[in-house]
């Protein structure tokens, strides 16, 4: 269930992280830029490849004779791992990211983004955290760092640390965030905030009422205060969520057993 909830959520940050501005045009580097001229003519080419989505191996191939010319260049990293995770490389994408991380010494944000989105892919959810928290110290004024580790909260299992996270994280967002109020909404539900989960269930509904993991979730929410207010109508829209789960392994052993006695 921790997955599928990962991977759904993951699509809304990738394109997040995809779709920002200058950085991604090529209009600026994190590490000064080498002044080698067989660089200033490739790398830029290697950018457009990446924009226009073409060539991405001749883009790889690029980014790595960058690297082999100034292995000191953080930019170059960051671009190759970038192609990598393109091509659903993702631990070889991880790789890149880290010394792109390492070598820009905490100026982007970027590099933690992406290092920590994709670490969580590959299972590597200690990495994933320590970035997010970074993101936190080094640009608190974004509020990646606390959704990334309200996320990483469903995995690790620290989820009263999550839902303080995501609380913040939903202030700073300047416009009503549906996948942030998605993750508060489970978040609350596995903290046992059962009645302030539901108008986060209902203000979602039409999202996301067809994935498993928000019918699972909001039917544990619905089961628990209809049992304590011996609601039979909660009762049944509780269990006609839980039914319209598709793959009841992925619950957890205390959602099926609500269920299934």
């Amino acid at each position: 269930m921790k997955k599928i909830l990962l991977l759904i959520i993951l699509t809304s940050v990738f394109t997040n992280l995809y779709s920002q501005t200058d950085y991604f045009e090529g209009k600026r580097t994190y590490c000064e830029f080498p002044d080698n001229e067989r660089i200033k003519k490739i790398f830029p080419l290697g950018i457009k490849c990446i924009q226009n989505n073409l060539y991405l191996g001749s883009a790889l191939e690029i980014f790595s004779d960058v690297i082999k010319i100034d292995s000191t260049f953080c930019d170059a990293y960051f671009w190759a791992g970038y192609t990598f995770r393109l091509h659903n490389m993702n631990k070889e994408a991880v790789a890149m990211y880290y010394i792109a991380d390492s070598l820009a010494q905490n100026k982007s944000i970027e590099f933690k983004q992406n290092l920590a989105s994709v670490s969580m892919l590959i299972g590597a959810d200690s990495l994933a955290r320590k970035k997010f928290e970074e993101i936190k110290e080094y640009f608190p004024s974004s509020p990646e760092g606390f959704y990334g580790i309200a996320l990483t909260s469903t995995i690790i299992g620290d989820v009263d640390y999550g839902l303080e996270n995501i609380n913040i994280a939903e202030k700073k967002y300047r416009i009503e965030n549906k996948d942030v109020q998605f993750l508060k909404a489970i978040l609350l539900t596995l903290n046992g905030k059962y009645v302030e989960s539901l108008p986060y269930y209902e203000k979602i509904k039409n999202k996301f009422n067809k994935h498993d993991h928000f019918n699972g979730n909001y039917a544990l929410s619905l089961y628990e205060i209809a049992i304590k207010n011996n609601d039979d109508k909660m009762l049944k829209l509780a269990r006609k969520h839980y039914n319209k789960v598709k793959s009841k392994d992925e619950l957890t052993e205390n959602m099926r057993s609500k269920f299934e006695k």
